[in-house]
Order: C-alpha cells, then sequence, then structure tokens
C-alpha cells in the first residue's frame, strides 16, 4: 500500500498524472485483493478499515491542497503581487504534506500489522499487476 500511495503522492508533487484517479484505482485494487487473499473475516475487516481511513486520509489531503491552490489562484488573479504574498499561500502547503506523509506511512504500517507476512506479501504482489 506505501508503494502504491507514495507513488500518486510523487504524481501530485510533480503534478503529473492525475493522481486522485491512480489513487482511487489503487485502493479499489487492494481491496479486491484483500478480499481475494484473507480468509480471516477479522483480519480482512481491518485491512479493509485502513484502507478506508486511507481513503479518507487523501480526501483530506486534497481538501487541504486545494486552500493552497484556491489561495494562489486568488493571487494570479492580481497583478500588483509580490512573492511574500505566494509565500504566505504556500506556508500551508508543506505541513498538509508532511502530515499526509506521515498518515500513510502510519497507515501502511497498520496495514501490514493487520495482515498475516503471506497475506501481506500476497496482496503486495497482486498491487505490482
Amino acid at each position: 500500500m506505501l508503494w502504491a500511495a507514495l507513488s500518486a503522492f510523487i504524481m501530485s508533487i510533480t503534478g503529473k498524472g492525475d493522481d486522485t484517479f491512480v489513487f482511487r484505482k489503487t485502493l479499489e485494487h487492494l481491496q479486491k485483493t484483500v478480499a481475494a487473499e484473507v480468509h480471516d473475516a477479522g483480519r480482512r475487516q481491518k485491512a479493509e478499515a485502513t484502507l478506508e481511513r486511507a481513503r479518507a486520509a487523501f480526501v483530506r489531503h486534497r481538501e487541504r491542497l486545494h486552500k493552497v491552490s484556491q489561495c494562489l489562484e486568488r493571487l494570479d488573479r492580481t497583478y500588483a503581487v509580490a512573492a511574500a504574498d505566494y509565500r504566505r499561500c504556500l506556508a500551508d502547503a508543506r505541513p498538509a504534506w508532511d502530515a499526509t506523509a506521515e498518515e500513510l506511512v502510519r497507515l501502511d504500517r497498520e496495514f501490514a500489522s493487520a495482515l498475516t507476512p503471506a497475506e501481506y506479501a500476497a496482496i503486495r504482489r497482486g498491487a505490482r499487476r
């Protein structure tokens, strides 16, 4: 899960690709793989709940970045804008990225701990397909 999340994260940093689409599709694929590979109902429920929290974390991340984008768009419509104005808009960007990265790493650990090592390995193999 971490590698898929990081690839979507990198795409949103670089602006290359639709990170929302990629992240959503990755989570859908992981949910299907969990359903196929995890036969214990309790572990499957924990893994699925972790994936749902990852989805919610990504939604919160996009909302935080949307606020930064709105601020930048407002400035771009102004001719009398200074570099300090842009810095004020971007002040919230780094904390947003840091919060998302920390949360995704924590969720990846929770996801792995909800599964047996064999289940986690099978899901990781399935995620590469």
